[in-house]
Order: C-alpha cells, then sequence, then structure tokens
C-alpha cells in the first residue's frame, strides 16, 4: 500500500488541567489506548497529515507517565490553564520540555487555554510572567499559542504542521539500526503477541527479526509478523511511525512491558555502573545545596522508558546549575547503542508542590 500522508506528527501534551488537556487531544485525534497515558491518534485525510498525541493522566501525583511521555513524544505542548494560572506544576512541566530539548532538541509549544471575559486581564500578565521565566532556560524562544475559540484548535493543528521542517531534518539523519520504544502489549486472540510502540530509529519491514531486550535477560530473538499503522497494514514502517506489530517468537505478552525494546540484533549493550557527566538543573534545590556522593539519597533515572533508581558511588560535587563527573551504580541493567547511556535524573516520590526533575546525564566514554 502506497502512503497518502506526508508526516507522522507525535505530540505529547502537558498542563495540570485534565479537561483542558483532552480537548486538545481531542483536535489532534480521537481518543485511543488508555492506561497512565490517554493516547489520541487520527488520519487527517483533510490536512493530509498523521496526528498521533498523548498525555499523562495522573500527573502531577506521578512523574514517571509525564517522563516517558516526553521520551515518546518530539513535539511538546505546555498547556497554561489561565484560571489556574503559573504554579509549580507548571514549574516542573517547563523543567521537563527545558531538559528534554537539551538532551533530544524536542520542540517545546507553550498553550493558552480557558481564556474567557473574567479572567482575560490576566493574559497579558501570564504572557509576561512566561516570557521572563523562558528568559532563563534554553526554550527562551518558545512561541504562545492562545486557543479563544473553537476555530483555534483548527489553528493549532495547521501551527504544530509547521514544524514538519524541523522534524524531517532529525528523520533525515540516517541511522544503521532500528530501535521501537513499546508503550502497550496484550495478546490477541488468533494472533498472539501484539505490541504498541514508536519507531524511534530506523525502519522496520513485516518479516524482520529483532531483538528484544531492556530486562535482566539474555536478547531475544522475535519475527515482526505483522506491522499496522492507523488500523491499517503495511509492510513497513519507519521512524516516527506508531505502530502495532504482531510478534512471532517464544514469547509472553506479561514478559514485556516499558522497560523492553524492538532493536537489531546485536547493537545494544547494557550497563549497571558508569563514569557520568551530570548536570543538575539550577531549579532543583538538593538538602545541602549539593549533590554529593557522601549522601545517602537513592536517586531514578530514565533512559528511553525503562527507569532505575541508582546509587552514587564516587565523585565531584555539584551544586545546582552546574556539572560534573560522577560514578552511577543502576539496580538495573541499562541499554545503549553502543555510544553510551544518556537520559534524564529525577526524584520519583509523589508532587508535593516543588520541582522532582533533578537533571541529565551523559556517559564518559
Amino acid at each position: 500500500m502506497n502512503e497518502m500522508f506526508e508526516n507522522t506528527f507525535v505530540i505529547g501534551i502537558f498542563g495540570e488541567n485534565n479537561d483542558q488537556n483532552n480537548l486538545i487531544g481531542q483536535a489532534f485525534g480521537a481518543p485511543g489506548t488508555k492506561s497512565d497515558i490517554q493516547f489520541y491518534n487520527r488520519l487527517d485525510t483533510k490536512l493530509g497529515q498523521v496526528f498521533c498525541a498523548m498525555s499523562p493522566i495522573n500527573y502531577p501525583e506521578k512523574i514517571k507517565p509525564f517522563l516517558q511521555s516526553l521520551i515518546l513524544t518530539e513535539i511538546h505542548i505546555l498547556v497554561v490553564d489561565l484560571d489556574i494560572g503559573l504554579n509549580a506544576v507548571i514549574g516542573e512541566l517547563l523543567i521537563g520540555l527545558d531538559i528534554f530539548h537539551q538532551l533530544y532538541k524536542t520542540h517545546p509549544l507553550i498553550v493558552i487555554t480557558n481564556i474567557n471575559d473574567k479572567n482575560n486581564w490576566k493574559l497579558e500578565e501570564t504572557k509576561a510572567k512566561l516570557k521572563k521565566i523562558l528568559e532563563t532556560t534554553h526554550i527562551k524562544n518558545t512561541e504562545m499559542f492562545l486557543i479563544e475559540t473553537k476555530e483555534d484548535f483548527e489553528k493549532l493543528k495547521k501551527k504544530v504542521i509547521t514544524f514538519d521542517i524541523i522534524l524531517n531534518e532529525k528523520k533525515g539523519l540516517s541511522s544503521d539500526y532500528t530501535k521501537i520504544l513499546i508503550d502497550h502489549c496484550f495478546p490477541v486472540k488468533g494472533i498472539g503477541t501484539v505490541i504498541l510502540g514508536l519507531v524511534k530509529q530506523g525502519n522496520l519491514q513485516a518479516g524482520q527479526m529483532v531483538g528484544l531486550i531492556g530486562s535482566e535477560n539474555p536478547e531475544k530473538k522475535l519475527i515482526i509478523r505483522s506491522i499496522q499503522k492507523h488500523d491499517r497494514d503495511f509492510k513497513e514502517a519507519h521512524k516516527g511511525d506508531r505502530v502495532g506489530l504482531a510478534l512471532k517468537g517464544n514469547i509472553d505478552s506479561k514478559d514485556i512491558n516499558r522497560d523492553n525494546l524492538l532493536v537489531t540484533q546485536g547493537i545494544f549493550k547494557s550497563e549497571t555502573e558508569i563514569l557520568a557527566e551530570v548536570y543538575i538543573n539550577q531549579f532543583y534545590k538538593p538538602k545541602e545545596d549539593k549533590i554529593t556522593s557522601q549522601e545517602v539519597i537513592q536517586y531514578t533515572a530514565i533512559t528511553d522508558l525503562k527507569s532505575s533508581p541508582f546509587k552514587i558511588i564516587e565523585g565531584e560535587d555539584i551544586t545546582p546549575g552546574k556539572s560534573g563527573k560522577l560514578k552511577l551504580k543502576f539496580d538495573k541493567k541499562m541499554y545503549h547503542d553502543g555510544t553510551g547511556l544518556k537520559g534524564l535524573i529525577y526524584d520519583a516520590n509523589k508532587f508535593q508542590n516543588k520541582n522532582r526533575i533533578i537533571g541529565y546525564f551523559k556517559q564518559n566514554k
């Protein structure tokens, strides 16, 4: 089957008001898979584009679905409800967008919603405050988009489409391996194990043999039995596509979760202990005003969709806004493509009106 659509836009929607997030999500697509993340999907015949949007449901109480949604997406929409205004939740969301832009060159957009006659006096003040905050980040040129009428939802989609040049430049980067992030897995009668996920690197063909990695067990060989995109069968998939894959091999759906990756065999390596350059973001406030190898606090790292607690074994003291070298020991095996681990460091506790995003790390190779 020939593909009739230009691009697939994978969009993260992040805000404190789930009702507003849902309105924006439904502008991009019909509600689909729902767990701790709500997905929205549409093959938009009018615009000739494919949209896949997602929003974490139980944020800010739980931070992990927010971080996983950031990882799965390349366009990040921060939803500011004008009635609620700016607070610690918006602060943490902004820090997440900022760090992911630094690590992965993602594209942020701020959308101000719930504007009405009773609160529009706050609009210019809120925009000015946001601009001032953005000046302290690496995403200072982020656009602000206002939703005031129903027509603005359609304009928002067209705004997102203007990002295609940036996204296509990234898609054009060659990759000599395939990597699929898995967000859901389940059994289907008559078909077997099916995963839903995102092609993060490379291309994929039906009949291709891949490796399942991510657990403590050795890499397992599987075959891609079939590929579906927006409920239609395809012979291949490409970087940026959200796919449903039927798998052939000795595997049970209960043994697959977001810790796992489907990858080209023999490429990926596992690590449990690394020396890394660690950056602590300027908005994080450590108990002793610095991160040190002497403390007994256990932090959490996330690479791709897999997270693991870790301990700092040795290294330099690091103050907020600075970086230094630390040796990290993970509780679980963490996987990379041979170029070294990199990911985000966070506090996995429930939200207590303060930022939980600590910084990021890049393995020294």
